[in-house]
């Protein structure tokens, strides 16, 4: 086999055009150009403008998103959002890094440390194991955040 084409250990690449469907995957990393349907543990997470995840997602260390992500999504360290993504469903996260232009629609609940889960005011004990559902709907676009661009004087 060519070097070339070689797959790398523990990495499943879903290419644009591809659809997998019913899956429970279990990766290091994966790469989704294309649709990806069903439940994934992961430890590190890349979805491109052409993915799409359908399913439960848990990723141990950090996502990066540019394309949609649809039902659940819970990232124990940075989850990225770029200005392209779309998430629709609860997500739940270590940090966070929101561009312009991403939309989410669903709860946001933030992971302390593994041990608690903070969603608007309330708190609420997690154990390690176990993600607190997020008790606060958050439509970004409806909040009142002042525009990156200042106003001529």
């Amino acid at each position: 086999m060519s070097e070339l084409f070689k797959p790398e250990a523990n990495k499943l690449y879903v290419g644009k055009g591809v659809a997998i469907k019913e899956a429970v995957l279990q990766s290091e990393t994966i790469v989704v150009d294309g649709l990806l349907e069903g439940d994934i543990t992961v430890a590190n997470l890349l979805v491109r403008e052409t993915g799409t995840i359908k399913g439960r997602v848990a990723v141990s260390q950090n996502a990066d998103i540019f394309g949609r992500v649809l039902e659940k999504l819970d990232v124990r360290g940075l989850l990225l959002l770029h200005a392209t993504s779309r998430v629709e469903g609860n997500v739940s996260c270590g940090m966070l890094s929101i561009e312009q232009g991403a939309t989410i629609t669903g709860g946001i609940s933030s992971m302390a440390a593994g041990t608690q889960s903070v969603s608007g005011n309330n708190r609420q004990d997690v154990r390690p194991d176990k993600v607190a559902a997020p008790t606060r709907r958050v439509d970004l676009p409806m909040l009142d955040m002042p525009s990156p661009i200042p106003a001529a004087i």
